[in-house]
């Protein structure tokens, strides 16, 4: 498979997708220089967009408005990565960010050929880790990542601890991957907004798993 704009194209019309796709929400240069990777499962949205394989003026989680608000980083799920960067600490613009799959969809439920859109998309990321040498630790959101991103980080990933959350019986999981890469496993921040609650507990739990 080639990488680049036109294969993801391709395979967006080949599969049936009518949103668009978006793949990075960071520079295209942040996958030779991170060392921190959020990988996140696919962009949300009700109507098309311009595709879009990078956020070459910042993180998208930063620079953008998302979802009609009055200002840039101000979406929920924005603020949320904001202050999840802010406890490693590591600005969001020097993180290597994007989804698992490019393609666009109301919601995951809805993705048109979702099984032959997440091994395009695992085929993409595993061009990316390629690359990525730096890559120490690795974030992804929503406990059904678990198994797209051990498969993608050499599978055999490992579960080696599990934190609390700080919201009912959440937890924060950590594995030990192949290459000495640690994959953090965290509930979806869309839906379970953990960074700022009293008693900080998912930033604690953030900081031991980045101890182990």
């Amino acid at each position: 498979m080639i990488w680049s704009c036109d294969s993801i194209g391709t395979e967006c019309s080949r599969l049936g997708h009518k949103l668009g796709w978006r793949f990075l929400t960071c520079p295209k240069g942040n996958i030779e220089s991170a060392s921190i990777a959020l990988v996140t499962i696919n962009p949300g949205g009700d109507k098309y967009l311009p595709p879009m394989w990078s956020a070459e003026n910042g993180s998208a989680y930063v620079v953008e408005t998302w979802k009609d608000r009055a200002a840039d980083g101000m979406e929920r799920l924005q603020v949320q990565v904001q202050r999840l960067f802010q406890t490693i600490p590591v600005a969001p613009e020097n993180v290597l960010s994007g989804y698992l799959v490019p393609f666009r969809s109301k919601d995951w439920k809805s993705l048109e050929n979702k099984q032959a859109s997440l091994e395009f998309g695992l085929e993409l990321w595993r061009k990316v880790f390629r690359q990525a040498e730096k890559i120490e630790t690795v974030i992804a959101f929503g406990k059904q990542m678990a198994p797209h991103m051990s498969k993608l980080l050499h599978a055999n990933a490992n579960p080696k601890a599990e934190f609390c959350a700080g919201w009912g019986e959440q937890k924060i999981d950590l594995y030990e991957c192949a290459g000495q890469r640690r994959l953090i496993v965290v509930p979806h921040l869309s839906r379970y907004a953990l960074f700022g609650r009293p008693g900080n507990v998912a930033e604690k739990a953030i900081l031991e798993a980045l101890k182990n």
